[in-house]
């Protein structure tokens, strides 16, 4: 099976040379992961990245939940288009009070439905 992309954090690999996913899948998770973790202006596209990390002293109201959500959303349509969200929950954890939890419910074109979940 071809390489798709490396694996992050990069690692040496004997077959590769260097660590790779060989799914769409796997890539796609990591690309969202990605997407969610990183803050607008870490990248060279300044309106890159959901900005999780802006969220981290806010209130878990409804509405700073609804916020994350909405932000995911526009971000997934615009930089990882090729992901067809099926389903999206951002809830506060039942772990920690002061937690959240994200999980996406998604496809790439010509896979099975899979989930991908983010605990913060």
């Amino acid at each position: 099976m071809p390489t798709i992309a490396p694996l992050l954090p990069i690692s040496r690999d004997e077959r590769y040379g260097v660590s790779a996913h060989t799914s769409i899948i796997e890539n796609a998770k990591q690309n969202l992961k990605n997407l969610i973790l990183t803050n607008p202006g870490e990248r060279i596209d300044p309106e890159y990245g959901v900005g999780l990390k802006r969220f981290l002293f806010e209130n878990i109201t409804d509405d700073t939940l609804d916020n994350i959500q909405n932000k995911i959303i526009s971000q997934i349509k615009k930089y990882l288009s090729y992901i067809n969200l099926s389903k999206i929950e951002v809830k506060p954890s039942k772990i920690s009070e002061n937690g959240i939890v994200i999980n996406i419910l998604f496809s790439v074109s010509g896979s099975a439905a899979t989930t991908f979940t983010v605990s913060v």
